[in-house]
Protein backbone atom coordinates (compact mmCIF):
# COMPACT_ATOMS: atom_id res chain seq x y z
CA UNK A 1 0.00 0.00 0.00
CA UNK A 2 1.07 3.42 -1.12
CA UNK A 3 0.08 6.94 -0.33
CA UNK A 4 -0.28 8.37 -3.39
CA UNK A 5 -1.80 12.50 -2.53
CA UNK A 6 -3.66 14.80 -0.11
CA UNK A 7 -5.99 16.90 -0.87
CA UNK A 8 -5.92 19.60 1.90
CA UNK A 9 -9.07 21.89 0.96
CA UNK A 10 -8.96 25.53 2.04
CA UNK A 11 -12.18 25.72 3.96
CA UNK A 12 -11.95 23.24 6.57
CA UNK A 13 -8.81 21.58 8.80
CA UNK A 14 -9.53 17.88 7.53
CA UNK A 15 -7.80 16.30 4.14
CA UNK A 16 -8.28 13.74 2.15
CA UNK A 17 -5.48 10.99 2.29
CA UNK A 18 -5.14 9.01 -0.66
CA UNK A 19 -3.39 5.32 -0.70
CA UNK A 20 -3.34 3.25 -3.59
CA UNK A 21 -3.82 -0.80 -2.46
CA UNK A 22 -2.82 -2.48 -5.44
CA UNK A 23 -5.26 -5.24 -5.90
CA UNK A 24 -5.92 -6.99 -2.41
CA UNK A 25 -8.65 -9.57 -1.78
CA UNK A 26 -12.13 -8.20 -0.77
CA UNK A 27 -11.77 -9.35 2.87
CA UNK A 28 -8.09 -7.43 3.35
CA UNK A 29 -9.96 -4.46 1.74
CA UNK A 30 -13.27 -4.65 4.19
CA UNK A 31 -10.76 -4.37 7.04
CA UNK A 32 -8.66 -1.49 5.93
CA UNK A 33 -11.73 0.38 5.27
CA UNK A 34 -12.79 -0.41 8.76
CA UNK A 35 -9.72 0.65 10.51
CA UNK A 36 -9.98 3.78 8.55
CA UNK A 37 -13.70 4.58 9.28
CA UNK A 38 -12.68 4.09 13.05
CA UNK A 39 -10.10 6.75 12.48
CA UNK A 40 -12.15 9.29 10.49
CA UNK A 41 -14.88 8.98 13.63
CA UNK A 42 -11.63 9.93 15.78
CA UNK A 43 -11.15 12.60 14.36
CA UNK A 44 -8.26 11.64 11.89
CA UNK A 45 -8.20 12.97 8.28
CA UNK A 46 -10.65 11.29 5.03
CA UNK A 47 -9.10 8.77 2.96
CA UNK A 48 -9.53 7.50 -0.27
CA UNK A 49 -8.66 4.07 -1.07
CA UNK A 50 -8.13 3.23 -4.82
CA UNK A 51 -7.54 -0.41 -6.07
CA UNK A 52 -8.19 -4.01 -8.07
CA UNK A 53 -9.93 -6.53 -6.13
CA UNK A 54 -9.47 -10.51 -7.06
CA UNK A 55 -13.08 -11.68 -8.31
CA UNK A 56 -15.50 -11.22 -6.07
CA UNK A 57 -19.39 -10.75 -5.50
CA UNK A 58 -20.84 -8.00 -3.13
CA UNK A 59 -24.42 -8.11 -2.22
CA UNK A 60 -25.43 -4.96 -1.33
CA UNK A 61 -28.98 -3.90 1.12
CA UNK A 62 -31.27 -4.17 -1.73
CA UNK A 63 -30.33 -7.17 -3.11
CA UNK A 64 -32.76 -9.69 -3.98
CA UNK A 65 -32.52 -13.76 -3.68
CA UNK A 66 -33.35 -13.89 -8.02
CA UNK A 67 -29.99 -11.29 -8.15
CA UNK A 68 -27.81 -13.69 -7.62
CA UNK A 69 -27.70 -16.81 -10.56
CA UNK A 70 -25.38 -19.07 -8.87
CA UNK A 71 -24.29 -20.79 -5.29
CA UNK A 72 -21.79 -19.55 -3.26
CA UNK A 73 -20.36 -22.97 -4.07
CA UNK A 74 -20.95 -22.52 -8.16
CA UNK A 75 -19.30 -19.04 -7.23
CA UNK A 76 -15.73 -20.34 -5.30
CA UNK A 77 -15.07 -23.32 -8.15
CA UNK A 78 -15.35 -20.41 -10.00
CA UNK A 79 -12.55 -18.44 -8.53
CA UNK A 80 -15.15 -16.10 -7.15
CA UNK A 81 -15.13 -14.77 -3.18
CA UNK A 82 -19.25 -13.67 -2.31
CA UNK A 83 -19.61 -11.44 0.86
CA UNK A 84 -22.77 -9.46 2.18
CA UNK A 85 -22.30 -5.46 2.54
CA UNK A 86 -23.89 -3.08 4.72
CA UNK A 87 -23.48 -0.56 1.31
CA UNK A 88 -26.42 0.84 -0.32
CA UNK A 89 -27.23 -1.53 -4.03
CA UNK A 90 -28.00 -4.46 -5.06
CA UNK A 91 -25.65 -7.16 -6.70
CA UNK A 92 -22.07 -6.42 -8.01
CA UNK A 93 -19.08 -7.83 -9.00
CA UNK A 94 -15.58 -7.46 -8.82
CA UNK A 95 -12.39 -8.09 -10.80
CA UNK A 96 -9.25 -7.11 -11.67
CA UNK A 97 -9.55 -4.52 -14.48
CA UNK A 98 -11.95 -2.61 -12.82
CA UNK A 99 -10.99 0.82 -11.05
CA UNK A 100 -12.68 0.73 -7.19
CA UNK A 101 -12.22 3.64 -4.83
CA UNK A 102 -13.35 3.05 -1.28
CA UNK A 103 -14.53 7.04 -0.06
CA UNK A 104 -14.31 6.95 3.71
CA UNK A 105 -15.21 10.10 5.46
CA UNK A 106 -17.67 12.00 7.51
CA UNK A 107 -20.46 13.03 5.23
CA UNK A 108 -21.57 15.88 7.04
CA UNK A 109 -18.29 17.52 5.76
CA UNK A 110 -19.09 17.77 2.09
CA UNK A 111 -22.98 18.62 2.77
CA UNK A 112 -24.29 15.16 3.62
CA UNK A 113 -24.82 11.39 2.02
CA UNK A 114 -26.63 11.91 -1.01
CA UNK A 115 -24.58 15.74 -1.72
CA UNK A 116 -21.60 13.17 -1.28
CA UNK A 117 -23.03 10.17 -3.81
CA UNK A 118 -23.81 13.01 -6.50
CA UNK A 119 -20.55 14.78 -6.08
CA UNK A 120 -18.76 10.98 -6.71
CA UNK A 121 -20.85 10.49 -9.70
CA UNK A 122 -20.08 13.54 -11.67
CA UNK A 123 -16.25 12.71 -11.01
CA UNK A 124 -16.84 9.49 -12.35
CA UNK A 125 -18.71 10.90 -15.26
CA UNK A 126 -16.03 13.22 -16.55
CA UNK A 127 -13.43 10.69 -15.86
CA UNK A 128 -14.94 8.42 -18.47
CA UNK A 129 -16.37 11.14 -20.72
CA UNK A 130 -12.62 12.62 -20.33
CA UNK A 131 -11.30 9.61 -22.71
CA UNK A 132 -14.02 10.37 -25.17
CA UNK A 133 -16.76 8.10 -24.12
CA UNK A 134 -20.40 9.49 -24.00
CA UNK A 135 -21.91 8.70 -21.01
CA UNK A 136 -24.45 10.09 -18.64
CA UNK A 137 -25.01 10.03 -14.48
CA UNK A 138 -28.36 8.11 -13.28
CA UNK A 139 -29.22 9.19 -9.94
CA UNK A 140 -31.80 7.18 -9.33
CA UNK A 141 -30.29 3.93 -10.37
CA UNK A 142 -26.70 5.18 -9.25
CA UNK A 143 -24.11 4.79 -11.57
CA UNK A 144 -23.02 6.33 -14.86
CA UNK A 145 -23.97 5.09 -18.29
CA UNK A 146 -23.68 4.90 -21.75
CA UNK A 147 -25.47 7.30 -24.35
CA UNK A 148 -27.66 5.20 -26.86
CA UNK A 149 -30.43 3.60 -27.71
CA UNK A 150 -29.73 0.77 -25.23
CA UNK A 151 -27.22 2.38 -22.04
CA UNK A 152 -25.08 -0.10 -20.99
CA UNK A 153 -23.53 0.47 -17.31
CA UNK A 154 -19.71 1.61 -16.82
CA UNK A 155 -19.38 2.42 -13.25
CA UNK A 156 -21.81 1.90 -10.29
CA UNK A 157 -22.02 3.57 -6.67
CA UNK A 158 -22.60 1.98 -3.53
CA UNK A 159 -22.19 3.11 -0.29
CA UNK A 160 -22.69 3.15 3.42
CA UNK A 161 -23.08 6.27 6.26
CA UNK A 162 -23.36 4.37 9.81
CA UNK A 163 -24.04 6.92 12.16
CA UNK A 164 -22.55 9.66 9.61
CA UNK A 165 -19.27 8.57 8.68
CA UNK A 166 -19.21 6.65 5.21
CA UNK A 167 -17.56 3.13 3.62
CA UNK A 168 -17.62 1.69 0.15
CA UNK A 169 -17.76 3.80 -3.00
CA UNK A 170 -17.65 3.64 -6.91
CA UNK A 171 -16.43 0.61 -9.41
CA UNK A 172 -15.12 1.24 -13.40
CA UNK A 173 -15.11 -0.85 -15.66
CA UNK A 174 -11.58 -0.28 -17.14
CA UNK A 175 -10.91 -2.94 -19.36
CA UNK A 176 -11.50 -6.25 -17.30
CA UNK A 177 -13.76 -9.86 -19.05
CA UNK A 178 -17.26 -9.58 -18.30
CA UNK A 179 -18.10 -13.13 -17.48
CA UNK A 180 -18.19 -12.32 -13.60
CA UNK A 181 -21.10 -10.17 -14.48
CA UNK A 182 -22.75 -13.41 -15.71
CA UNK A 183 -23.75 -14.67 -12.37
CA UNK A 184 -25.12 -11.88 -11.34
CA UNK A 185 -28.13 -9.06 -12.08
CA UNK A 186 -26.08 -6.62 -11.81
CA UNK A 187 -27.43 -3.63 -9.42
CA UNK A 188 -30.71 -5.43 -9.57
CA UNK A 189 -31.06 -4.34 -13.48
CA UNK A 190 -31.21 -6.01 -16.95
CA UNK A 191 -29.29 -3.53 -18.56
CA UNK A 192 -26.02 -4.91 -20.06
CA UNK A 193 -22.77 -3.82 -18.61
CA UNK A 194 -19.56 -2.69 -20.30
CA UNK A 195 -15.93 -1.44 -19.98
CA UNK A 196 -14.34 1.69 -21.15
CA UNK A 197 -12.30 -0.46 -23.22
CA UNK A 198 -15.24 -1.69 -25.05
CA UNK A 199 -16.99 1.81 -25.61
CA UNK A 200 -13.72 3.42 -26.83
CA UNK A 201 -12.82 0.78 -28.65
CA UNK A 202 -9.20 0.35 -26.98
CA UNK A 203 -7.22 -1.20 -24.42
CA UNK A 204 -7.37 1.37 -21.62
CA UNK A 205 -5.49 0.92 -18.01
CA UNK A 206 -6.65 0.74 -14.97
CA UNK A 207 -3.40 3.64 -13.50
CA UNK A 208 -4.31 5.54 -17.11
CA UNK A 209 -7.67 6.24 -15.13
CA UNK A 210 -6.61 6.43 -11.60
CA UNK A 211 -4.90 9.25 -12.35
CA UNK A 212 -7.69 10.88 -14.07
CA UNK A 213 -10.41 10.11 -11.11
CA UNK A 214 -7.96 11.65 -8.55
CA UNK A 215 -7.80 14.51 -10.39
CA UNK A 216 -11.80 14.69 -10.96
CA UNK A 217 -12.75 14.02 -7.27
CA UNK A 218 -9.92 16.95 -5.83
CA UNK A 219 -12.04 19.19 -7.20
CA UNK A 220 -15.32 18.08 -6.60
CA UNK A 221 -14.42 16.50 -2.27
CA UNK A 222 -12.71 19.81 -2.22
CA UNK A 223 -15.85 22.15 -2.86
CA UNK A 224 -17.23 23.93 0.26
CA UNK A 225 -20.56 23.77 1.72
CA UNK A 226 -21.84 26.68 3.90
CA UNK A 227 -21.86 26.73 7.52
CA UNK A 228 -18.73 24.39 8.17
Amino acid sequence: MSQITTFHPDYSSYAWNVYDLGRISYGKALELQKKYRRAVKEGGDHVLLLLEHDPVITLGRRTEPEHLLKSEKELNSDGIELFEVDRGGSATYHGPGQLVGYVICKSSRVGGIHELVSRVLRAVANTISSFGIDCHVDEDNPGIWSTGEVPRKLAAVGMSNTHGYTMHGFAINVDLPLTGFAAIVPCGLTLPVSTMAIESGRRIAVDEVKTKVIEELNKVLQLPVEGL
